[in-house]
């Protein structure tokens, strides 16, 4: 009886470590994924910036969930999951954009505004 009540110890041990673990795995691939989309947005942003008036990038964002909001704001991109946010800095916040989904966008520098269209 007390070696099966140690075995049964020993496997509830290892069944909530390894429970534990694959939970702690999906919130770190959410947030990772939550960075990229907002670093992929910001980058394209602030290298059309740079790049100067007249300048274009087109950006493919395929990984973004419906559920997951992607924003604009003054001087950053911010990517909100169910369970994670993460955000990117922006150079400058002069842009046309407040919010962005899947698909591709046209990023282009006019005379130092960033537009961004939905193609």
């Amino acid at each position: 009886m007390v070696v099966l009540a140690s075995l049964l110890t020993l496997f509830m041990i290892v069944f909530s470590i390894t429970i534990g673990g694959s939970a702690n795995l999906l919130q770190a691939r959410e947030t990772v994924s939550a960075q990229r989309n907002a670093y992929a947005a910001a980058a394209a942003m602030n290298f059309v910036y740079l790049a100067g008036d007249g300048a274009r990038y087109n950006l493919t964002l395929g990984s973004v969930l419906d559920s997951e909001n992607i924003t604009v704001s003054d001087y950053s991109v911010t990517s909100a999951r169910d369970t994670v946010m993460a955000s990117a800095p922006l150079i400058d916040g002069r842009t046309n954009a407040s919010a962005l989904s899947r698909g591709e966008f046209q990023i282009s520098n006019e005379g130092g505004e960033i537009r961004v269209t939905k193609r």
